[in-house]
């Protein structure tokens, strides 16, 4: 099974690039490159990983680079665990691996944990909602503050003539 595949679409876009007029070779090769990258960015969703788990012949357990794998860019989660399963066990050096299916993050370690953060914010945001949680909140302030004016809070819980 091929890790990632390339349609019509893939090679009218690098087509596109390679036709339009550039003044060296270089701006071409670039633009090219930054094409390709764009194309496999936007395909490339998920990589299988492996790592020796029970080695087999004269290989050090503990010699990380011959024990640990990437296999490669995978356009869906079934495709990269198809992959990670067929890593497994070889017949051919009779290893186990245990093996991962991740998904891939294109960018930069910084923007990953902006976007892990905002995750966690809307989750914690989530399970912290309702009124419950909004006085849990309140009483969790006067604790925090116990000689402090509080802050001019509305009602919590709204009758059914609009005052609490």
């Amino acid at each position: 099974m091929a890790a990632l595949t390339f349609g019509k679409r893939d090679v009218a876009k690098m087509a596109e690039i390679l036709d339009a007029d550039y003044d060296t070779v270089e701006q071409a090769a670039a633009a090219a490159l930054k094409r390709a990258e764009e194309i496999i960015t936007s395909k490339a969703k998920f990589t299988a990983v492996g790592q020796l788990h029970y080695p087999a012949g004269h290989l050090d357990p503990d010699e990380a680079r011959s024990n640990m794998v990437a296999l490669g860019w995978y356009a869906t989660q079934n495709q990269a665990d198809t992959a990670a399963l067929q890593l497994v066990y070889s017949t051919q050096t009779r290893e186990i691996f245990r093996t991962w299916t991740l998904p891939i993050f294109h960018g930069t370690p910084a923007a990953y944990y902006t976007q892990r953060k905002k995750a966690r914010e809307a989750a914690e945001l989530a399970l912290a909602g309702g009124k419950e949680a909004e006085l849990a909140r309140r009483v969790q302030w006067f604790t925090d503050n116990p000689h402090t004016e509080p802050p001019p809070w509305g009602p919590i819980w709204k009758t059914e003539e609009g005052t609490a």
